[in-house]
C-alpha cells in the first residue's frame, strides 16, 4: 500500500496534516458544534429559497438543498468529541463545497446569492486547519467561482467582467481564510497559556491545601467582621470544632473558641494587634498571631496563626533541658583535664626523694590547674548572672582608655584607641561591657605582635555608637573555624576554657547587640581580623 494511501486511512496522520499536531480543546469543539448548527440554519433557508422559486428552476435546486439539509443534519447528529475530529472537519467542508457548488449551478443566473455561502467552509478551514489547508480551501473556492463565471459566459448577454469579479471574490476568500487562521492560532496559544496557568494554579492550590492540613499550628482566615471563613484541622482542634470537617463558609458559631478569639481581637480596639492571647472554653491558653490581608477579593481580612502556649512552654523547657545537658557535658569534659593533671601532680609530689625544685614544680602545676578550674566555674556563673542588670546609656570612651592603660602597661603604644565621636553613647551595663572587652582584648593580646599599634580599639558612629571594634595584626582565623568561634568550649589555645567568646555573645545579646568576626582589607598583605560589637540604634 502506498504511503499516501496509508496516511489517508490513518486518522492521526490525517489530523496532523489538516489540524496540526495538537488536539482541539473543548472550547474549539463547542465552537465547531455551533458552526454545524449555523450550517443547519443556512440549509433550511436554502430549502425555503428554492421552494419559493418558479418552475422549472425550483425542482433541481429544491432536491439539492433538501439533500444538503439532510447531510448537515446527519453530521450534526453524529458529532463525537475529538475522536475523528479531522474527519468531521474534512467531511463538513466537503459537504459544504459540493452542496454549494451544485446548488449554485442549479440556480443559474441567480448564482450570485451563493457567493456568500462559501464563507462557511473558508472560515471552517481557517479556524481548524493548517496554513496549507487554508490556502488549498481558498483556492478550491476560487476555482468554483471561476468555473461558475465561465459557465455563465455561455450566455450572450454576459461579459468577461464575471470572471474578474469571481477572481476578486476568490482572492478575498483566501485573505479571509488566512485572517481566520491567524486569529485561530493566536487564540490557540492563549488557550494553551491559560491551560498551563490553570495547571500551575491547581498544583499550587493542592500544595497549599496539603501544607495547611499538615501544619501543626492552627491557621485561620477571618473576614473584616472577624468571622471565620476557613481553617485547617489544627485550628479546629484548638478552637473546639468537633466534627473535624473544616471547609469554606463555616462561621464562628461552629468554633466555640472563635468567640474568645474575636472578643480578644475586638478588645484591642481598631486594628487587631499583631499578637493576642486568650483562653478557650476547653481551658486552653492560646496565642494568636494576626496578619492583615488588605488585598483580598471581596474585602479585607486577617490571617491568624494559633498556637497552644502549653506546647510552646513544653518546647522551651525541652530546649532548656537539652542546652543544659550539653553545657553540663561540656563542663564535665573541660573539668576532667585539670582534675587529671592535679591528681597526677599530687601523686608525683607524694613520692619520696623529690628535690625542692621538683616539689615546687608540682605545686605550681596544681595551682595552675586550680586556677583554670576556677576560671571555668566563674565563666559558667557569669552566664547565670548576666541577665540580672539593665542597660544604661554610657560613654565607652573612658572605659577604652582605662583598658588601654591596663593592658599596655609594659608597652603603652601597643594598643591604640580611635573614635569618630569620643562622646558617643552605647546602651550596655558597664560591668558587662568591661567583661566583653576584657575577653576580646585577652584574645587580641594572645595573637597580636609586639609592635606599636598592633591592637586597636575603634568607636564608629555618632552620636550613638554604631560599632565597637577590637582588631589585631595577628594571623587571621582559618575560614573553616570561623563558624565555630562563638560555640561554647571551642578554643585553639590549650590554656583557654573556650567560653570567652561564647560569654561575649551571650552578654551582647542581653542588650540587643551582636558580636561578629570580620576580615578587613581581605586579599591584601595588610589584611587583619577584628571582633565587632554592633548595636542597632534605639528609637
Amino acid at each position: 500500500m502506498p504511503a499516501w494511501t496509508a496516511e489517508l486511512f490513518d486518522a492521526g496522520a490525517l489530523g496532523r496534516r489538516i489540524l496540526g499536531p495538537t488536539q482541539p480543546s473543548r472550547e474549539r469543539q463547542r465552537a465547531f458544534r455551533l458552526l454545524c448548527w449555523a450550517r443547519l440554519a443556512m440549509a433550511s433557508m436554502l430549502v425555503g429559497w428554492f421552494a419559493l422559486r418558479t418552475a422549472p428552476e425550483r425542482t433541481p435546486g429544491l432536491v439539492l438543498s433538501a439533500a444538503y439539509l439532510a447531510a448537515v443534519a446527519v453530521q450534526l447528529l453524529t458529532l463525537r468529541g475529538n475522536r475523528g475530529f479531522a474527519w468531521q472537519v474534512l467531511g463538513t467542508m466537503a459537504v459544504d463545497l459540493a452542496g454549494f457548488a451544485a446548488m449554485q449551478f442549479a440556480a443559474g443566473d441567480a448564482a450570485r446569492e451563493f457567493v456568500l455561502c462559501y464563507a462557511l467552509p473558508v472560515l471552517t478551514a481557517g479556524l481548524y486547519g493548517t496554513l496549507r489547508f487554508v490556502v488549498a480551501s481558498g483556492t478550491v473556492v476560487t476555482l468554483l467561482l471561476l468555473t461558475q463565471a465561465a459557465w455563465v459566459l455561455r450566455e450572450p448577454h454576459h461579459g468577461t467582467g464575471e470572471l474578474l469579479a469571481a477572481g476578486v471574490v476568490g482572492g478575498a476568500y483566501v485573505a479571509i481564510g488566512l485572517l481566520a487562521w491567524q486569529l485561530a492560532q493566536r487564540l490557540a496559544r492563549q488557550e494553551q497559556q491559560a491551560q498551563a496557568s490553570e495547571a500551575r494554579a491547581g498544583r499550587q492550590l493542592a500544595i497549599n491545601r496539603h501544607v495547611l492540613l499538615e501544619h501543626p499550628d492552627g491557621v485561620l482566615v477571618l473576614d473584616a467582621a472577624l468571622n471565620v471563613e476557613s481553617a485547617n484541622p489544627a485550628a479546629g482542634r484548638l478552637l473546639g470544632l468537633r466534627d473535624w470537617e473544616i471547609g469554606e463558609g463555616r462561621r464562628q458559631a461552629h468554633y466555640p473558641g472563635a468567640d474568645e478569639l474575636a472578643a480578644a481581637l475586638r478588645a484591642a480596639g481598631g486594628t487587631p494587634p499583631a499578637t493576642v492571647t486568650f483562653d478557650t472554653p476547653d481551658g486552653l491558653r492560646l496565642q494568636a498571631r494576626v496578619q492583615p490581608l488588605r488585598l483580598l477579593p471581596g474585602g479585607p481580612g486577617y490571617l491568624v496563626f494559633v498556637q497552644d502556649l502549653r506546647a510552646i512552654d513544653q518546647q522551651l523547657q525541652r530546649d532548656k533541658l537539652a542546652a543544659l545537658g550539653r553545657l553540663v557535658a561540656a563542663v564535665a569534659h573541660e573539668i576532667r583535664n585539670p582534675l587529671g593533671a592535679i591528681g597526677q601532680a599530687n601523686q608525683l609530689g607524694a613520692e619520696p626523694g623529690l628535690s625542692d625544685a621538683q616539689r615546687a614544680r608540682m605545686n605550681a602545676l596544681i595551682a595552675q590547674n586550680v586556677e583554670r578550674l576556677n576560671r571555668i566555674v566563674e565563666d559558667v556563673l557569669d552566664l547565670g548572672r548576666a541577665g540580672a542588670r539593665g542597660g544604661v546609656a554610657l560613654q565607652p570612651m573612658r572605659l577604652l582608655l582605662e583598658l588601654q592603660a591596663e593592658f599596655a602597661a609594659d608597652q603603652p603604644r601597643r594598643i591604640v584607641v580611635h573614635a569618630e565621636d569620643p562622646d558617643s553613647t552605647l546602651t550596655f551595663d558597664p560591668q558587662h561591657l568591661r567583661r566583653v572587652l576584657v575577653n576580646l582584648l585577652n584574645n587580641a593580646r594572645r595573637y597580636a605582635s609586639a609592635r606599636d599599634g598592633a591592637i586597636s580599639l575603634q568607636l564608629r558612629g555618632a552620636p550613638r555608637v554604631r560599632e565597637l571594634a577590637v582588631a589585631n595584626d595577628g594571623p587571621l582565623v582559618d575560614p573553616a573555624l570561623r563558624a565555630q568561634l562563638f560555640e561554647p568550649f571551642f578554643t585553639t589555645d590549650s590554656r583557654g576554657t573556650g567560653l570567652g567568646l561564647y560569654i561575649c555573645q551571650e552578654l551582647c545579646s542581653r542588650y540587643g547587640a551582636t558580636v561578629e568576626y570580620r576580615v578587613r582589607l581581605a586579599a591584601t598583605p595588610q589584611a587583619f581580623g577584628e571582633f565587632v560589637i554592633r548595636q542597632q540604634p534605639g528609637p
